[in-house]
Parts: C-alpha cells; sequence; structure tokens
C-alpha cells in the first residue's frame, strides 16, 4: 500500500518534532546542589557578671524640718514701739536678736516704784534690827535670866526681814518686765511668719510669731521592715554614729546633693503605715550654694550594710522575681537562683550562685528554656584576669565558616 505524500510529510514532522524535544531534555543544564545554610541562634545582649563586695543604699525620702520650729508669744503688753530688720517672712536673726520692742515707759516707772519699796522695806528692817538690839541690852541689864521672843523683837524682825525679801522680789519682778518688752530669738533662725506690726497693741500671751532655727535641719524617713534589715540600727537605743546619708533634690532646675547621717529612731512604729521612721540630721543647712531649705521633699540614699558576693544588674536582667539567664561554655541557656537584696531605679542588687564572668542576659527574649543555645552580644568589658573558657562569637563564627567551606570543597571534588 502506498503512502501518500501527505501523511509521508506529517511522519517526518513528528519524527523532527520528537527529535528536537529529546535533544532539549538531554541538553538541559541540571541544577546545583547547595549545601544547607547553617542556622544560627538568635543573638542577645549579655553583661558580665562582677560579683563583690558591696555596700547596699536603702531609698527613702522625706520633707525638711528645721530641729527647733517655735511660736513666739508675748510675756508683756504693750503698743509695739520699733521691730527689726529680721521681723519678715523669710528675715534671718542672731542668737539673741531683738525682733521687735514694746514701749517701756510703763515698766521703767514701776522699777523705779519697786525700788523705792525695797529702799522703804530695807529701812524699816534698820529701824527694827536697831530696837532688837535695844531690847537684848535691857534684857541684859535687868538680869533676868528668861526673856520671850516678843520681848526680844524677833516677830518684829522677821516680818521686817520679810518685807524686804518681798520688794526685792518686786523690784526684780519688774526688771524682769522691763527687759521682756524686747522679744529675744533663743537661737539663731529664720522667720517663717508674722503675725502683728509696728504700732499694735498687744496683751500678754499674743502670738508675735513663728520662727525656726538654722542650726540643724531634720528629714524623718520611713522604713520598712524589711530595710530596717539591710541596716545596722540599733533599735530602741540611742546612737551617735549612725549611717551616712545622701538626700538629693530638684532645686532650680538642677539636682542638687547634701550630705546627712542618722541620729535616732522614733519612738514607736506608725500605727496607719507600720512603718518606723529614722530621722537624719543634716549640720548647718544653709551654708554652701544651695541651702536645704525648711519644707523641700528630698530622696534619701541610706548607706546600709556591706556584704560580698553582690553583683548589681539592670532590672531587666531578673526574671520571675527569683532567676538569672546565663550562658554557658556552650552558649547554652542556663537558670540561676538568686536573691532579691534591694532594687533601686532600674538596678537590682543580687546575691546567689553567680561567678566572675557569668555572661547574664539582659534583653528580653519572646521564648526561652534552659539549652536554648543564643548568640551572646557582650555590652561591657570582660573581667580582668579572666581565664576565658568560652570562644568568642567571632571565633565560632570564623570556625563555623571554615567548617562550611570545607563542606563545600568536598561536595565539588575538591575545587
Amino acid at each position: 500500500m502506498k503512502v501518500s505524500s501527505k501523511n509521508k510529510l506529517l511522519f517526518t514532522v513528528l519524527a523532527i518534532g520528537v527529535a528536537a524535544i529529546t535533544t532539549v531534555v538531554l541538553l538541559k543544564p541540571k541544577p546545583e546542589e547547595k549545601p544547607p545554610e547553617a542556622v544560627v541562634p538568635p543573638v542577645a545582649d549579655v553583661l558580665y557578671a562582677e560579683p563583690g563586695r558591696q555596700t547596699l543604699l536603702v531609698p527613702s525620702q522625706g520633707t525638711v524640718h528645721a530641729r527647733h520650729e517655735i511660736e513666739v508669744v508675748a510675756r508683756v503688753g504693750g503698743v509695739i514701739e520699733s521691730v527689726g530688720e529680721a521681723f519678715v517672712p523669710g528675715g534671718f536673726f542672731a542668737e539673741g536678736a531683738s525682733l521687735l520692742l514694746l514701749e517701756q515707759a510703763d515698766y521703767i516707772h514701776k522699777v523705779t516704784r519697786a525700788e523705792s519699796q525695797l529702799a522703804d522695806a530695807k529701812s524699816a528692817l534698820a529701824q527694827e534690827q536697831g530696837r532688837a538690839k535695844q531690847a537684848k541690852r535691857e534684857w541684859r541689864d535687868l538680869g533676868s535670866e528668861a526673856a520671850n521672843a516678843l520681848f526680844l523683837r524677833k516677830p518684829h524682825l522677821q516680818a521686817a526681814e520679810a518685807a524686804v525679801a518681798a520688794a526685792r522680789a518686786d523690784r526684780d519682778q519688774a526688771k524682769l518686765d522691763l527687759a521682756r518688752t524686747a522679744v529675744k530669738t533663743p537661737f539663731a533662725g529664720r522667720v517663717v511668719e508674722t503675725y502683728v506690726d509696728l504700732g499694735q497693741y498687744i496683751t500678754p500671751g499674743t502670738p508675735l510669731a513663728k520662727i525656726h532655727s538654722t542650726g540643724i535641719a531634720e528629714v524623718r524617713l520611713p522604713l520598712t521592715d524589711q530595710q530596717l534589715a539591710l541596716l545596722d540600727l540599733p533599735l530602741g537605743k540611742s546612737f551617735e554614729h549612725g549611717p551616712e546619708v545622701r538626700l538629693r533634690a530638684m532645686v532650680a532646675g538642677l539636682e542638687r546633693e547634701w550630705r546627712a547621717q542618722l541620729v535616732r529612731t522614733e519612738a514607736s512604729i506608725d500605727t496607719n503605715s507600720r512603718f518606723i521612721y529614722a530621722v537624719a540630721q543634716v549640720q548647718n543647712p544653709y551654708e554652701g550654694d544651695v541651702p536645704l531649705m525648711n519644707g523641700l521633699f528630698v530622696e534619701a540614699d541610706i548607706a546600709g550594710r556591706t556584704l560580698d558576693g553582690i553583683v548589681v544588674l539592670p532590672r531587666q536582667a531578673l526574671h520571675e522575681g527569683d532567676h538569672l539567664l546565663v550562658l554557658d561554655e556552650e552558649s547554652e541557656l542556663v537558670f540561676k537562683t538568686v536573691e532579691l537584696l534591694q532594687s533601686i531605679g532600674d538596678q537590682v542588687w543580687l546575691r546567689g550562685d553567680i561567678a566572675v564572668g557569668d555572661r547574664v542576659v539582659v534583653s528580653s527574649l519572646g521564648y526561652s528554656r534552659e539549652g536554648m543555645a543564643l548568640t551572646a552580644n557582650p555590652l561591657n568589658e570582660k573581667p580582668a584576669g579572666l581565664i576565658d573558657s568560652v570562644k568568642s562569637d567571632a571565633e565560632a563564627d570564623s570556625n563555623t565558616t571554615g567548617e562550611t567551606a570545607a563542606t563545600n570543597s568536598a561536595a565539588h571534588g575538591g575545587h
């Protein structure tokens, strides 16, 4: 059977197509095999721990007040004749300074009259003493062995002596009232507030001003029972050399500092807050560039116990309140339990199984488990003299790169 030319052409086309497809399939380049990429552990910020001897700082706060603050009251009455330059709110005065002066004329007259009465009483006493001597001589001249007190004028003499003592007391009281017309200060200090002014009539007992001393300032610092455990305070006893205290406050836009010292604890525990109050004193608070003014609110750091094996870390290093995340020699995560001694600001004071050079994780991890591998990113210098048994991350990366290169070379026949 003859094949038509049309079928012959179709077979030819099919043969050429099959040959072309076969050629394409045979000449298709094979994909190059690539080695699997090494998995890089997550990066975590770490700090080299340096436990050592630390003095704990116990934080507290309080308001400054003067050691002495009193209300000045008039002891005598009268018209205010003059006032001192310091008799204004905020005025400074020295010890024994006169704040104001009352009119003295009436009190001078009283002193004069009292002295006159004292002179009369002394004269009467002298006359009575003379009569008593005369009576005694007469008694002797009579030769009588017995004589009563009345005959010797003893009651008269005692009455005259008592009159002199009373007149002298009246004179002293008049002088004292005259001296009290000048209102003087019992200490060096500052005027807080005034209640009277020039020309005003006052009576005994009238409040004149409120003043406070400037020699010593005090701050009442509340302490919890846990804070007391960090301090060496002899509770229930007086002490002379208490812990040092650093006071801080913002004044005129700048943080200022003052040095103080604990001098005593108060007699009882506050029934509402259950705090016990320690009192810190500052000597001469108005000396220096910035005075420690009455009423200023201050933050306080009290020097507490000095302990060994204490490490100070950022607050974020502490997890769940009692453990740290530490990288071991293989850069794998290990949990270590610690004791939180105190927390101030963004720092915590810890004690526990922490060695010098431990790499403590301080960055936030979304997920963490023991044995988890991490890449350390140190944020501080390695402690001096530390024997490094842990390869650095750079060395580890270098070794990993070398091993990967060797693997690739072997896979490609050493080329």
